[in-house]
């Protein structure tokens, strides 16, 4: 793929992706004033959604995206195309994921009487009822990937990136409409008893309404991509074993993953219905991961079909080039954002959560605090891993993610000794810490592979961002002390309005101090970012 067509496969997915995004914001906002980001109905909800959501942050992140690209690459150097690869493919995928689907269905009681081990039964109840309604997710989800990795593949990127837009107006919708008939509970004060079957359906079945229609409208752009699906069941003779040889990896990695990832739930269960719980830990996953989905994965997306087919073509040289250069750009985006997002922290969840107490925002702010700490490490992680991927070879990402996985286990274990308040941040600070080993160890075992991969250059970066990171955040603290400070009553706190305006001038600040760094430091990155934005102005070229 030529080097403009992947800037403007850049910009449509960073488009779609910040759109949608956006829509997300907006949907937690209504959610955590629906129900809550502390409280019974929220951990419930929170934790009934912890199987499907894990299984889309892992395909958001790429666990599929490892197979399907390299793959459906070589599929279309066919005859036809790829085109039968492609529909046995798809038929592969609804019959596995629904079959997954189903097994889930008939162990999800008892894996919520575990998750909720703590919890009284009749939230426990509640959490099941609520998990039956987003099972279907797993499904829609995986169907959803690999139509997506399948446009993706054929430069076709802006389906994949737009059609989440969908899943989150519907979603808002039914959640609106929650909050018409039976109020809002922004401190989540509602009780258990207050849900019957109508709540639960609008909370959690307009969530699965959304994400079908997102994976469902895809089918609407294959005549586009040449294509046309038709099931086909013979999965043998295309080289689906080859594939699954790559999967089964990939698949360990999966199952290994979220597998800790409801070890971790269990653990934050434990804590009470004032303290910060699962449900806080998403509401500040959301928050941290927002900058990673719409620049990270933006980037990286654009060039890995371009990496897949270098490995191809043995150029091992120009895939070190693309990791290079897209972890370069991430470093940048992401030191940016984990300083000024540190000191925003209470006004980022005023913001989410407009009509909550003082008490709430500076509960849920600790979580997002101690995710920040991870930010860059999970960003440079993501952009390493698609060397492997690249490469077909899933194999050594997870015996890596099994050593991250590990000391995960073992830290929630210990944290169940702390006072219960303190369990949600101190997780999250463990795996933040934890990626930082991940990525040093992945980036070496990498470089062995390919050979060099920049890493004196994505070093240097890393500094110089850090070097203009430390006076623009200085320049963010004066700026919101300036505006009244964080505490109880303050204006950045206070309410909305006063949040979006702390949010916007700490911002503009702090992005002039770090670019006006960066500049002066030469930093290449910085000064090519520049140029463009120069080159926008009218009368400008």
């Amino acid at each position: 793929m030529a080097a403009s067509n992947i800037g403007r496969a850049g910009l449509v997915i960073a488009a779609g992706t910040l759109t949608s995004r956006l829509l997300g914001l907006i949907r937690s906002i209504v959610l955590v004033y629906a129900i809550g980001s502390i409280g019974a109905g929220a951990n419930a909800f929170a934790t009934a959604s912890q199987v499907p959501n894990t299984v889309y942050t892992l395909i958001a992140t790429g666990a599929l995206t490892a197979v399907l690209v390299p793959q459906i690459t070589k599929a279309a150097l066919a005859a036809d195309g790829g085109a039968r690869y492609i529909n046995k493919l798809v038929t592969l995928a609804i019959v596995g994921s629904g079959a997954i689907m189903l097994a889930a269905a008939a162990v999800t009681p008892l894996l919520i009487h575990w998750l909720g081990a703590s919890w009284p039964a009749d939230q426990v109840r509640l959490a099941t009822m609520f998990a039956f309604w987003l099972l279907p997710q797993i499904l829609f989800y995986s169907l959803y990937t690999v139509l997506g990795e399948v446009l993706n593949a054929r430069s076709l990127f802006g389906p994949y990136a737009w059609s989440p837009v969908l899943n989150n107006v519907l979603n808002i919708a039914g959640l609106l409409v929650f909050v018409w008939f039976f109020g809002s509970d922004p401190d989540g004060r509602r009780g258990v008893e207050a849900w019957n079957v109508a709540g639960e359906a609008l909370v959690a079945g307009s969530t699965t309404l959304g994400v079908a229609v997102q994976a469902l409208i895809l089918f609407a752009f294959w005549r586009r991509a040449g294509l046309s699906f038709r099931a086909d069941f013979g999965f043998r003779g295309v080289g689906l074993g080859t594939m699954g040889r790559v999967a089964m990896w990939t698949f360990l990695s999966v199952l290994l993953t979220q597998a800790t990832g409801l070890f971790n739930t269990r653990v934050m269960n434990l804590a009470g219905q004032d303290e910060a719980g699962i449900a806080a830990w998403q509401l500040g996953s959301l928050i941290f991961v927002l900058p990673h989905s719409i620049i990270t994965i933006s980037i990286v997306t654009a060039r890995f079909t371009r990496m897949s087919e270098n490995v191809h073509a043995g150029d091992l040289a120009a895939v070190s080039r693309d990791l290079q250069g897209s972890a370069r750009l991430a470093a940048l985006a992401m030191m940016f954002f984990t300083v000024t997002m540190a000191v925003l922290a209470y006004p980022l969840i005023r913001l989410i959560q407009p009509s909550s107490s003082y008490e709430v925002i500076a509960t849920v702010s600790v979580v997002l605090l101690a995710n920040l700490v991870g930010l860059v490490p999970f960003s440079l992680l993501f952009v390493f891993n698609r060397g492997f991927f690249a490469l077909s070879d899933t194999r050594t990402p997870f015996f890596i993610q099994a050593g991250q996985c590990a000391a995960t286990v073992v830290a929630a274990v210990l944290c169940m000794g702390l006072p219960t308040g303190m369990i949600t941040a101190t997780i999250t600070l463990v795996v933040s810490i934890t990626w930082l080993v991940q990525m040093t160890v992945t980036f070496l075992l990498l470089r062995r592979r390919i050979g060099p991969v920049g890493g004196r250059s994505v070093v240097a970066g890393l500094l110089q961002n850090a070097v203009a990171a430390i006076p623009a955040a200085a320049a963010g603290v004066g700026v919101l002390v300036a505006l009244g400070g964080i505490s109880e009553g303050a204006f950045p706190v206070a309410g909305f309005g006063g949040a979006l305006v702390s949010c916007a001038a700490v911002t503009v600040a702090m992005g002039a101090v770090y670019a006006g760094i960066l500049l002066l430091l030469r930093n290449p990155e910085a000064a090519a970012l520049a140029r463009r934005a120069t080159a926008m102005i009218p009368g400008r070229r």
